[in-house]
């Protein structure tokens, strides 16, 4: 009984320092990406917080779950690597899994259509290359040559704050200057303002 409470006890301690070391290394890798890739409010254009929650509890929950079930001192000491080393990939190929989901959540564009402002995330951009940028909608006129693949556009269920091909780029210093513009976003309406820091939200 009581080398049974030991050895319990030898994986409680395994799993507890498991659990505090990922969560410092997960707290240091999701500091980075929010000040790198979410700053001045861009965390408000999407649902961030939910889909964080989600992919930290995975990696931090599931590691030391797993280590408290697989590693055991009574095992040899070659046994213990291999079941770590399986841990270990599971936890880098799930970090890295969620990393490529937040990515997906970056602005990518915001666009004026209809005298209205719409944001566009990285999952949701049909170009290849994604570059943050404002945009002006330039719909093509009815019966130009350019109309018909607009209509087939439409019909294909592309919506127009996605049609690259008729954008023209302006500069972000002539948009939100005088006074700030409500831009629409998924999780609602947030007020964008140019400043000399860039483009800034809340």
């Amino acid at each position: 009984m009581q080398n049974t409470l030991k050895v319990y006890r030898t994986k409680f301690v395994w799993s507890f320092i498991h659990f505090l070391v990922g969560g410092l290394f997960l707290l240091l890798v999701a500091t980075w990406l929010f000040f790198s890739w979410f700053d001045n409010g861009r965390y408000l254009l999407t649902d961030l917080v939910s889909i964080t929650v989600i992919i930290l509890s995975i990696d931090l929950i599931i590691g030391p779950i797993f280590n408290f079930w697989l590693l055991s001192p009574l095992k040899s000491k070659r046994e213990n690597t291999i079941n770590f080393s399986c841990i270990l990939i599971m936890q880098v190929v799930s970090l890295g899994y969620g990393i490529t989901q937040i990515d997906g959540q970056r602005l990518a564009y915001i666009v004026k259509w209809q005298n209205s402002y719409f944001t566009v995330l990285k999952s949701e951009d049909r170009r290849a290359k994604h570059e943050e940028a404002l945009y002006h909608f330039n719909e093509p006129t009815v019966q130009s040559n350019e109309r018909a693949f607009y209509e087939m556009m439409i019909k294909n269920a592309i919506p127009p704050i996605e049609m690259y091909e008729y954008f023209v780029e302006i500069s972000a210093s002539n948009e939100c200057k005088e006074s700030p513009c409500e831009v629409i976003t998924k999780s609602g309406l947030v007020k964008l303002e140019n400043t000399e820091n860039g483009m800034v939200f809340y």
